[in-house]
């Protein structure tokens, strides 16, 4: 048995203790998450690493007492969709539970039908605005001001530059929180904030921009966007003449695949804040053995991301006595503390108004993979 194992192992045993005879009852979620669209090189890793949990738990009495059942639908990066599909679920097919959606903007969009509709949403938005939508949401990652500003005093601190250009994503309010923490947080530093550029999710040309980039003379760049529109960014920004030595980083989604795939050698040296580092405990590695033996590649923050909201799904659910309902999931999720996940430092718990907390750690990427900061 893995070290995880034995670790969930323990928290079962000690569930079921608590539990006692309790009467076994299902939990049924639906997980409307974007495996195509802007948003599948979160979503696809994603559902991985929910399976694989859901598998694993499901075989190893990891919900205690109850069983869980899951149902995945598409919603194909599209805010409208998410709602639609959310609102089906939770009406006409009586789900106990939404897991999703991805984006920030989707989630700040099915937030409010969830909270009318009373059910419980665990999403993975990086926005923290979507918590104070309702007592019935719940996000798995943490806010931005607590995740994002150790890449800023990394950044700030250690490697102290002079100035820094900022371009990040209009039309999704998760990126431009994001933007707004690492900012702030630089700009304690005594950084000066060159420019402050939004561009749109549509956008594949930034020709202008990277003009104006290399013409400010930027010590560091940040771009936070999707994967493969910040490696268009730096791409094009390089081809323009920008410096080698210019500091480069983003949010954590310059860790993925996809952006080391899109930007080639430009993604040599960039620095992203990470949920999830391979090597970090005796969790993680035996994480990345399953996970390459069940798919064929390494796993992600992504992938390591939808496992670890299993995770908690499981100790909400091993902690219900009685009857598995909407207000019953609600009440365990809010007391949820202290549960072994992959992410972070490897503890999540909830504290008031709901908020995770985990930790991050910095990350660069070196001859197409990544290592840790120290």
């Amino acid at each position: 048995m893995t070290c995880f194992g034995k670790l969930l192992a323990t928290s079962v045993l000690g569930a079921t203790m608590v539990a006692g005879t309790a009467q076994a009852d299902e939990a049924k979620i639906a997980a409307v998450l974007s495996t195509t669209g802007t948003y599948a090189f979160v979503g696809v890793p994603l559902v991985n690493g929910i399976k694989m949990a859901h598998e694993e738990f499901s075989a190893s009495g990891g919900y205690g007492d109850h069983t869980v059942s899951l149902q995945f639908d598409d919603n194909r990066s599209d805010r409208q969709e998410a709602i639609s599909l959310l609102t089906r679920r939770a009406t006409s097919d009586g789900v106990d539970m939404i897991l999703g959606p991805i984006a920030s903007s989707e989630a700040m969009a099915t937030g409010p039908v969830a909270v009318q509709l009373s059910i419980p949403m665990f999403t993975v938005a990086m926005t923290n605005g979507v918590l104070p939508l309702g007592e019935w949401i719940f996000k798995i990652t943490e806010t931005a001001d607590s995740y994002m500003p150790p890449l800023a005093d990394y950044i700030g601190e250690t490697l102290a530059p002079d100035n820094c250009y900022l371009v990040s994503l209009l039309d999704n309010p998760g990126y431009i929180v994001q933007k707004d923490v690492f900012r702030d947080t630089l700009a304690g530093y005594g950084v000066e904030i060159l420019a402050d550029e939004g561009i749109l999710a549509t956008d594949t040309d930034f020709t202008a921009l990277s003009t104006k980039i290399v013409d400010a003379e930027p010590e560091c760049l940040f771009v936070t966007a999707p994967p493969e529109q910040a490696a268009n960014v730096i791409l094009q920004a390089k081809q323009a003449g920008l410096p080698r030595d210019t500091i480069i980083s983003g949010d954590s989604g310059l860790g993925a695949s996809q952006f080391i795939d899109a930007a080639g050698s430009a993604a040599d040296g960039v620095l992203f804040v990470s949920i999830f580092v391979e090597t970090y405990s005796d969790a993680t590695r035996d994480f990345v053995e399953r996970y390459e033996a069940e798919y064929g590649v390494s796993p992600d923050h992504w992938a390591a991301t939808g496992y670890s909201m299993m995770s908690v799904i499981a100790s909400a659910v091993r902690s219900i006595d009685g009857d598995i309902n909407r207000d019953s999931l609600q009440e365990a999720l809010e007391n949820t503390t202290d549960v072994p996940v992959l992410m972070g430092t490897g503890s999540m718990s909830f504290g008031e108004g709901r908020v995770p907390t985990h930790g991050s750690v910095v990350m660069r990427i070196k001859d197409g993979a990544w290592e840790l900061v120290e």
